[in-house]
């Protein structure tokens, strides 16, 4: 599939190899769309117990760990690779999460930083769809639109109007060696 979404991936794809982090293998079977009607009926059902628990200020505060807890879930479920995506979306104005290779080198290095860092994450798909349980739920939670709590993207990006998700990095070595993300 072409389109703006997996121009901007690919882009991701080679920021990944340009500050050594690992690239992960690309899937390259026929780009079936996996969020059918029929899965999507089922979707609930499946990420329901990882997300168990959760409140709504947890998915406005927590999508990193959020979705590195379901990519195993989305994987195992659809049988094909899930992309942990690090990126910011793009609503026209200022952008939303919005870091560039700036805050990626100097996170890399080491840093010292404010205990807020801006980025956003959410899942890719072989075929580029994305899957975001978080977004919905912020955007609700800032414009006071409680309507919105408690929805999910899970449709290709490029269909999307208003705003954009942009990639920037792929999978969760960045997080690691920058120590946003630590396992105990």
């Amino acid at each position: 599939m072409t389109g703006i979404y997996k121009a901007d991936w690919m882009q991701a794809l080679e920021r990944n190899k340009q500050y050594g982090l690992s690239v992960p293998a690309i899937y390259t079977a026929p780009q079936e769309k996996y969020f059918t009607a029929s899965r999507l009926a089922e979707l609930p059902r499946i990420i329901q117990p990882a997300l168990a628990g959760l409140t709504m200020d947890d998915l406005v505060c927590q999508c990193l760990a959020i979705h590195f807890k379901l990519l195993p879930v989305l994987q195992n479920w659809l049988g094909c690779p899930v992309y942990f995506t690090l990126g910011w979306i793009d609503d026209g104005k200022n952008g939303i999460f919005k870091f560039g290779d700036t805050l990626i080198k100097s996170l890399l290095d080491g840093e010292p930083r404010s205990s807020l860092v801006n980025l956003h994450a959410w899942l890719t798909l072989p075929s580029m769809e994305i899957f975001d349980v978080t977004l919905s739920t912020t955007f609700a939670k800032l414009n006071n639109l409680p309507e919105g709590y408690g929805g999910v993207f899970s449709q290709h990006p490029d269909s999307l109007k208003g705003f954009a998700f942009k990639p920037m990095l792929l999978g969760e070595e960045f997080l690691i060696r920058s120590k946003l993300l630590r396992f105990e």
